[in-house]
């Protein structure tokens, strides 16, 4: 089964570059229309936007404009064409997704519904509650994906395997 173009599924992505084969979520491009909340309990910030002849601002408050207090932001870049981050899901840990630079696609999965986010705009973040399964694909040539975090990094928070994530929210 393909999409509307007639293109085969894109494969579905999971930790030690094993694949599973499925039609991939909805790209979502259009935020406005995906601001409330989707069917995995992620959505679309729109941040606030200061514009200014001499460029724009974009400002974030923790537990203000996004619904957790900051404790870790950290950045990925210089991925190269092909590759994928995350394969991975959060116990605790709340994240908020930005694309700083460029485009790149975030795909969430809270163990039986599955929604593909297009991030492209600096202005918009996407929210990934716990307990929800991430993967990070499609990046851009010289994109920078920014991701504010709510708690501090620990190895016990995360689930690796599909498998096991998908027992613990069933």
């Amino acid at each position: 089964m393909g999409d509307q173009q007639g293109r085969a599924p894109e494969p579905y992505l999971v930790p030690d570059t094993e694949r599973r084969y499925q039609t991939p979520g909805r790209r979502i491009t259009d935020q406005r229309a995906h601001q409330r909340e989707g069917v995995t309990g992620c959505r679309i910030i729109e941040l606030p936007r200061h514009a200014d002849p001499r460029g724009n601002l974009t400002f974030i408050e923790g537990g203000q404009t996004i619904p957790f207090d900051i404790q870790r932001i950290y950045y990925l870049y210089d991925v190269p064409g092909g590759e994928f981050r995350g394969g991975h899901a959060h116990k605790e840990l709340q994240q908020l997704f930005i694309a700083a630079s460029g485009s790149f696609d975030v795909v969430v999965d809270n163990g039986t519904e599955r929604e593909r986010f297009r991030l492209n705009r600096s202005y918009y973040g996407l929210y990934v509650p716990s307990m929800i399964w991430r993967e990070l694909d499609d990046f851009s040539s010289g994109s920078v994906c920014l991701v504010l975090a709510s708690t501090h990094y620990d190895a016990e928070d995360y689930f690796y395997d599909y498998d096991e994530f998908k027992a613990a929210v069933t």
